[in-house]
Order: structure tokens, then C-alpha cells, then sequence
């Protein structure tokens, strides 16, 4: 018991002075007009060392940050605790400062709209914090600012709701009868991801025959385009190679410059056109092989490609 005391008493003086010095601190704070940070040390300092001085601070402290409810709350208990200690300079100071509050006090009502029949199990949570049986249907003094309503019941969906409560407003919340959380409900299924169309030589998914066969227009297009500059071309080669010809006495011999450069242009022509029917014939064999091959469930890749005088599709079909 000896040294249960002593441990006590220990605890105690360290707790007293860890008050002592949060006390200190959060007047300074007050000083500054730090409000918001003052008010937590004198909670803490009124925890570890409860006191009628520390409790007329904090709620001096609420009062400024505009927490009326908190505020009139710790006035309405220093009252009594001023009258035992008999400092009725103290006790006047905190009657009349809650009887001013009085009048600026916002009040929130939570009503149970479900009845005693969804009462078994029903549990209401105001800020987290259980409202008893005996809180519903009467106001009751809270602090402005938002607040959340909860309302949980096994067996049934939660209920929630968020208020917005202004100074001296008087509000009130229906907590709706709980709805039953349907047995063996399915969860809820996903919303369809966008499908994405794969670029020509990646591969075409089954279902995707539509987007194939588009595929297969804009190849072909390019392929005939290929064709009709592969042929422009051709006929401009043509006709400088007969130039050509005509500016030599006996071609090749006896050819003049006009003529060798008539010559080359006919053959960078030529080369163009070469390369242009190609790409041109490979494209449209490719549109071919695209537009036919394009079903529901199949899975499809075709490559075009060019080498070096040559043009290839490859692909799985």
C-alpha cells in the first residue's frame, strides 16, 4: 500500500506539473490570438489536472473560436465548482457568461423515425459519438459547423446524412427507418470498360469484324492511291525516255546533255513509279486479306511491309 501511495502521489505532482506547464503555454497562445492552437492545451491541462481556473480558460477559448455548445457547457460546470470553492467573483463571471450564451446556442433534434419496432439494435451516431435513447426528439446545444448523422442496425443498410449548422440556427434530422440488407444480394457489377481497337498489325479481337473491314476501306484506299501515282509516274518516265531518245543521232550514242539529263529524270521517274505500284499492290492485297478474313471470332494480325524491290503480307488469318 506504501508504495502504491508513493507511485500515486508521484503520477499525481507529474501530472500537475505537465498541466501546469500546457496551462502556461496556451496563454501565451491566447495572448497571440492563437485561439485554435490554445484551446487543446488547456483541454490536456484539465485532464491531467482538473481546475476552476483551467476551466474558465477553455471556455473563454471556445467562446472566441465561435464553439458556443462547448462554451456554455464548461461556464454551466464551472458555476457549481465556483460556488464550493466559494469565489463567487468566479461564480458570477460563469452564470453570466452562459446566460449570454444562452440566446446564440444552436440546437440540433434527431428524431427516430423508424419506431420502437426498429429500435432493437438501432444505434445513432452524432459526430461519431452515440446519441443516448433519451437524446432523440429533444434539441440539444451543438457547436456550428458541419455534422454527420449515422445510423447502423444489424441486419441493415447504414443511413448517413451531413448538416450544415449556422450560429443560433435551430435544426432537425429524421433518421429514416433502416432499409434490410437484402439476403444473397449480388454486388454490385462493373461498369464495361471502353474497348480499345488495336492498331493495323497488332492483332483485331473477335467482335471487332466492323473495325476490320474499316481497316480494310482506308488500306485499300492507300493502295489505289499507290497505283494511280505509281502509273503518273510511269507515263512521265515514258515520256522523258522518249525525249531522250529523240536528242541522240544513233541512242545511246551521239546523245546530247539535254538527252542525259532527260535520261536520268526518266530513271529516278521510273524508280518512283516502281516503288509507288509496290506499295500500292501490297496495300490493296493487304485491304483484300483484311476485309475477307474480318469475322466475330477470330483472332486476326496482318503486316504490310516493302523491301528492297519486293512487297510482303504477312499475318495469322
Amino acid at each position: 500500500m506504501l508504495v502504491a501511495q508513493s507511485a500515486g502521489a508521484q503520477t499525481s505532482a507529474s501530472n500537475r506539473a505537465a498541466a501546469e506547464a500546457l496551462f502556461n503555454e496556451a496563454r501565451t497562445l491566447v495572448a497571440s490570438g492563437k485561439y485554435a492552437d490554445a484551446c487543446p492545451k488547456f483541454e490536456a491541462s484539465e485532464q491531467l489536472d482538473p481546475g476552476l481556473g483551467t476551466l474558465l480558460n477553455l471556455a473563454e477559448c471556445y467562446e472566441k473560436l465561435g464553439k458556443t455548445a462547448s462554451a456554455w457547457a464548461e461556464y454551466r460546470e464551472a458555476i457549481p465548482l465556483a460556488r464550493a470553492a466559494g469565489s463567487k467573483v468566479r461564480q458570477d463571471l460563469a452564470t453570466e457568461r452562459a446566460t449570454a450564451l444562452e440566446s446564440r446556442l444552436s440546437m440540433l433534434t434527431i428524431r427516430a423515425m423508424g419506431g420502437t419496432e426498429d429500435a432493437n439494435g438501432l444505434e445513432i451516431r452524432r459526430d461519431g459519438i452515440p446519441v443516448q435513447p433519451a437524446e432523440l426528439g429533444s434539441p440539444i446545444p451543438v457547436d456550428p459547423g458541419p455534422h454527420t448523422i449515422e445510423a447502423v442496425a444489424p441486419g441493415k443498410q447504414k443511413w448517413s446524412s451531413t448538416v450544415q449548422i449556422t450560429d443560433a440556427a435551430k435544426l432537425a434530422v429524421d433518421v429514416p427507418a433502416l432499409t434490410p440488407v437484402a439476403s444473397g444480394a449480388a454486388a454490385p457489377t462493373e461498369a464495361p470498360k471502353p474497348v480499345e481497337t488495336p492498331p493495323l498489325g497488332q492483332g483485331a479481337h473477335s467482335g471487332s469484324g466492323s473495325t476490320q473491314r474499316t481497316a480494310a476501306i482506308v488500306v485499300g484506299a492507300v493502295g489505289i492511291v499507290g497505283v494511280g501515282l505509281g502509273a503518273a509516274f510511269g507515263l512521265g518516265a515514258s515520256s522523258k525516255w522518249s525525249d531522250a531518245k529523240a536528242e541522240c543521232t544513233a541512242y545511246p550514242y551521239g546523245c546530247s546533255q539535254d538527252s542525259l539529263d532527260a535520261r536520268s529524270s526518266a530513271q529516278s521517274k521510273a524508280s518512283v513509279a516502281t516503288i509507288a505500284f509496290i506499295v500500292g499492290g501490297a496495300a490493296i492485297a493487304g485491304a483484300a486479306v483484311l476485309w475477307f478474313t474480318a469475322g466475330p471470332s477470330q483472332e486476326k494480325a496482318v503486316a504490310v511491309g516493302v523491301g528492297p524491290g519486293a512487297a510482303f503480307v504477312r499475318g495469322s488469318f
